[in-house]
């Protein structure tokens, strides 16, 4: 285990009416929404003390009310990212939401949340489309970075896909360019829009050993 997620490791489990509270070995404290896991939305104090550990450290399960999962129920980087992500999107409100006055960093991780966001909602035009190409561009750099060598592939076939439609004179819009693809690169599309729903790699491990979690 690298230091990174050895400072991750869960110290101590607490609950309000609403969220799973942690606290890690480094002293930072995060939280996942009781929503995510109804069973113990609906359990008592009781049930709900009764919480081990994956065996790294950086999950927890409840054997008696839920399957254990490898990562946990409660997955702790995927939580750490999420913070790391929150606190990259108030600076950049903070910034008037101008991109550019972020620092290099914070960029990236804008542009990862919007991909994973809108992606994931409604595949990659609707990433596209609502924040551009340089978004796009910085994604695939942050992918790059990271080392997600096979989600870095799949956004890249994705852009790859609209190369010769770049100085097509008749899209005027980028809500334009799916339309004037072929019927072989939407379903090339829908393809890699597939590939991308399946997760081929944890983009929250790989994202905390590049970027590291928001300093303390």
């Amino acid at each position: 285990m690298t230091d990174v997620f050895a400072s991750l490791r869960v110290a101590t489990v607490d609950f309000d009416d609403d969220f799973v509270l942690l606290a890690l070995a480094d002293g930072r404290r995060t939280r996942q929404p009781l929503r995510w896991a109804p069973a113990l939305h609906e359990a008592d104090a009781l049930q709900r003390a009764q919480w081990v550990l994956t065996p790294d450290g950086l999950g927890v399960n409840w054997p008696a009310l839920l399957p254990a999962r490898k990562e946990g129920v409660v997955d702790v980087p995927n939580q750490v990212w999420d913070d790391r992500y929150e606190a990259a999107l108030a600076r950049l409100k903070s910034a008037g939401w101008a991109l550019d006055a972020l620092s290099d960093v914070d960029q990236h991780l804008v542009a990862l949340w919007r991909m994973e966001a809108d992606i994931n909602n409604g595949g990659f035009m609707q990433f596209l489309c609502n924040w551009g190409d340089p978004t796009c561009q910085l994604a695939l750099r942050a992918l790059q970075a990271m080392g997600a060598v096979q989600t870095h592939a799949i956004l890249a076939g994705m852009r790859g896909l609209l190369d010769r439609l770049e100085d097509d004179p008749e899209i005027k819009e980028l809500t334009d360019l799916y339309g004037a693809m072929t019927d072989e690169e939407q379903a090339a599309l829908h393809a890699f829009d597939e590939a991308y729903f399946e997760r081929p790699e944890d983009l929250a491990r790989l994202g905390l050993q590049h970027f590291g979690p928001e300093p303390l």
